[in-house]
């Protein structure tokens, strides 16, 4: 009976794959996180998590990681409309993360850029809806979408609040210091992106299975 609840080679070696590849996740964003310590370490406090700071340029990144295996796994033919809604709220977020440089331009210039992305995303969205809803009925299915749902739930909504300046203030009381808010705010965005992009990889391989079995 043991012999025949074991499992067949083929899914041994995709498995061992896949704890390799979450080992390297793991190692990942704890990279992410020394970066971070290691970016700390010469600033000055008021200094830290500024917009040059590796945190920001990480964000950036992460971002653009995510929409370049997006863009990847839509060329496959797979989820064509839903990667086209994630691809335009990750590219309005990457915009929004420029707003110290936009608003340099003229004040408010990001909002108008992610208008420009998110209203066409929108009609692209009520015209498509059905086939949409059907692509994500098969997406929910998948751990990717675990991952993307734990980085957005993670950077639109947690470090939202955990970064409310009207709980550090009592939190710390007259020991407030709007820059460990800071901290705390960009280092919960950070790994949210980091899940993102690890979500839109995974995407991306199954994407190239999937092509490469129907080949």
């Amino acid at each position: 009976m043991s012999a025949s609840m074991s499992s067949p080679p083929a899914e041994r070696q995709e498995t061992l794959k896949s704890l390799y590849r979450y080992i390297a996740y793991l190692f990942f964003v704890a990279l992410i996180c020394q970066c971070m310590y290691w970016d700390a370490l010469p600033r000055e406090l008021e200094d830290q998590f500024s917009e040059t700071s590796f945190a920001e340029i990480a964000q950036t990144f992460l971002l653009l990681g995510s929409l370049i295996a997006l863009w990847r796994v839509r060329a496959m033919g797979v989820y064509r409309h839903g990667t086209v809604l994630m691809f335009a709220f990750l590219l309005a977020s990457l915009i929004r993360e420029q707003d110290f440089m936009l608003d340099r331009v003229f004040d408010g210039l990001w909002q108008w850029l992610v208008t420009l992305v998110l209203v066409p995303a929108t009609v692209f969205l009520v015209r498509y809806r059905l086939r949409v809803l059907d692509e994500c009925c098969r997406y929910m299915q998948q751990m990717s979408f675990g991952l993307f749902l734990s980085g957005f739930v993670t950077v639109y909504v947690f470090s939202r609040l955990m970064g409310r300046g009207i709980f550090w203030e009592a939190v710390l009381k007259a020991q407030y210091v709007y820059e460990i808010k800071a901290t705390i705010e960009e280092s919960i965005e950070t790994l949210g992106f980091a899940l993102i992009l690890l979500s839109t990889v995974e995407l991306w391989l199954w994407a190239r299975r999937k092509a490469g079995h129907a080949a």
